[in-house]
């Protein structure tokens, strides 16, 4: 692994890769400064996630679930669990978060072996863990704290077995979570919630790799198997949102990245994210943000500018 990761934007779904697969783990500071909307949206992955607050507060949505964050405190997330994190509007601070992202693989041999049986399944085969926040006053959550933060420092300046120490601390960092966890409460899920879940990734997926076509609320529904219907009921009791109206605003969201990281004609941005009217596009941009796509390109040069 090289240097951690200095991001905005992180997209990943269930078949992305946090590091190598000879060392499966990547380190992160999430600077939401320069996230489009101040977010990371919705996501989920194989590997375990530990993020901490180290400036701001943040609140992380865990499927249907909320959890306020401010500085110094911090949230594991098990794996493959759908979450989103977003900047708190009433905060005068952009967040920036610490995160590791790993798999179980880099603390031990994740064949039938002893590890295995007695210290990870227990917790990333616990459908009910879906997350434990983490508070600077309770010490082995503090532990949990300083050990991303430590990795995370470590990984910043990697020097000669800077790998072996890293997963010495993220070991001694899981055996304290596999001592405590019986402190924690999990949230209770029903059937209904865990199937629900199962379908609006199989939607969300097909959304992230086919926003820039043509994409009907039937399409999105059959990406999952399922009446259009219960495409509405799945889209607003996860996550509060019409199928369209995600579409979108992910959509506005590649359109946002696009204006900023390139210079792409504003015409063709609009086209490449699956706007087919670029009257349309520039109505919908304007009411969400308040600008023309233009406007907002030029705005984040100022931005970009002033922070070089």
């Amino acid at each position: 692994m090289e240097n951690p990761t200095i991001v905005g934007i992180n997209d990943f779904r269930e078949a992305a890769v946090h590091g190598t697969p000879e060392y499966p783990m990547q380190a992160y500071i999430n600077y939401f400064q320069w996230c489009p909307e101040h977010l990371i949206n919705w996501h989920w992955h194989p590997e375990i996630e530990v993020t901490v607050v180290l400036d701001g507060e943040v609140e992380i949505f865990i499927s249907n679930t909320s959890y306020k964050l401010k500085a110094g405190e911090g949230i594991f997330i098990n794996a493959n669990v759908m979450h989103k994190q977003a900047a708190l509007p009433d905060c005068d601070k952009y967040p920036v978060l610490a995160t590791i992202c790993f798999l179980p693989d880099l603390i031990g041999d994740c064949g039938e072996n002893l590890i295995l049986r007695k210290y990870i399944l227990p917790i990333t085969g616990n459908k009910t863990l879906r997350c434990v926040k983490l508070s600077p006053e309770n010490e082995w959550q503090k532990a949990m704290i300083d050990a991303v933060c430590k990795v995370c420092e470590i990984s910043e300046k990697p020097s000669f077995g800077y790998e072996l120490r890293c997963r010495d601390i993220m070991s001694e960092m899981w055996c304290s979570l596999a001592e405590n966890i019986g402190e924690t409460t999990p949230t209770p899920l029903d059937r209904r919630t865990i199937t629900g879940e199962k379908r609006l990734k199989k939607m969300l997926s097909f959304i992230y790799e086919n926003y820039q076509n043509e994409i009907s609320v039937e399409d999105i529904a059959n990406a999952a198997n399922i009446s259009k219907s219960e495409c509405f009921r799945c889209f607003r009791t996860m996550i509060e949102k019409k199928p369209i109206e995600f579409l979108n605003e992910y959509r506005l969201k590649k359109a946002l990245e696009l204006l900023t990281a390139s210079d792409m004609p504003v015409t063709e941005v609009s086209l490449s994210c699956g706007f087919g009217h670029i009257s349309y596009f520039g109505k919908l941009f304007r009411e969400v943000y308040g600008m023309s796509p233009r406007e907002y390109r030029n705005r984040a040069a100022e931005r970009l500018e002033a922070k070089i």
